[in-house]
């Protein structure tokens, strides 16, 4: 609520405002970033991309031109619950990232989110990283990404439990990019509670090319934790002759499990593991690792 979408291709945003699990996910890249070599090479060009880039298309660009080319994937999921008004939080989180020949920290990830209305939220995402890729480095801020969150039915108020809502998101990619820094998703999640469970997910598009599916079960225990397990699917919807002839895969999937539990009224702590579910050779997360708190604050109103 990655997806950068996370490096496992979807930035897992699960956007539980009031409950324990608010800052997990956010601040996940697309992908580890590719620092530039030292010396000059026909790959030199090759930068961050919304998915790992794998060894076969970079050797593609270096072989057959100097141009970038990788796959565009990207995912996000969110839960359809609303905030009350005047309600929200803030959050610090750290995140590691292990694929092939590389790796990735983002630390700090900064969360935050408000409540301007019982049905309309915004957020804002920002992380800052250190990546290390066949001996290069590479650090500063990363992608950011400012969404807005309307609910449009909320399970709390329903017979049946039922959630609906709409999160368009604006994407800035970092410094460099080689396709513009501003694009937008419009992801659209929901949501059925049957206590002790949840079931949430989302689906929708990215307009630097993938479209996506996400879904979780999240479990709520009597010790009041909650365990989430969650998994992330895109398409990259852009063609690409060279990718398609070395073969490398249009479809992205990755697994999470996060574990959250409340500290005192007011802050709570999570922590999650997950990997890619493809080979480390196509350029998948083959480990990931986040942790972090977030705190929920409430805005008061003054008396006379």
């Amino acid at each position: 609520m990655n997806s950068r979408l996370l490096p496992f291709g979807a930035l897992l945003i699960v956007v539980l405002v009031c409950s324990e699990a608010a800052a997990q996910g956010r601040g996940r890249p697309k992908a580890p970033k590719t620092p530039k070599p030292t010396t000059p090479t026909a790959t030199s060009a090759i930068s961050t991309s919304s998915a790992p880039l794998t060894s076969a298309a970079m050797s593609a660009a270096g072989a057959v031109s100097p141009a970038t080319s990788f796959r565009q994937f990207g995912s996000w999921l969110d839960d359809a619950s609303a905030a009350t008004r005047g309600e929200g939080r803030t959050g610090i989180g750290v995140g590691y990232w292990r694929l092939n020949s590389g790796s990735q920290w983002n630390v700090p990830m900064l969360d935050v989110g408000y409540a301007f209305t019982d049905r309309i939220q915004a957020s804002a995402n920002v992380p800052f990283y250190r990546a290390s890729y066949e001996g290069g480095t590479a650090r500063g801020l990363d992608d950011m990404y400012l969404g807005g969150k309307m609910t449009l039915i909320d399970p709390s108020l329903t017979l049946s439990e039922f959630g609906l809502a709409v999160s368009p998101v604006a994407e800035v990619l970092s410094p460099g990019s080689s396709e513009g820094r501003v694009h937008y998703a419009v992801p659209v999640s929901v949501e059925l509670r049957r206590q002790p469970f949840r079931v949430f997910g989302t689906g929708g598009y990215f307009s630097r090319g993938s479209v996506f599916t996400a879904g979780a079960v999240e479990w709520s225990a009597a010790a009041g934790y909650l365990v989430t397990v969650s998994v992330s699917r895109s398409y990259s919807t852009r063609s690409d002759a060279t990718l398609d002839t070395l073969d490398v895969s249009r479809q992205r999937a990755d697994l999470t499990g996060s574990v959250s539990y409340p500290l005192g009224q007011t802050a709570a702590a999570y922590v999650s593991v997950g990997r890619s579910l493809m080979t480390v050779g196509e350029g998948a997360t083959s480990f990931s690792l986040a942790g972090g708190i977030s705190f929920r604050f409430a805005a008061t109103k003054g008396t006379p």
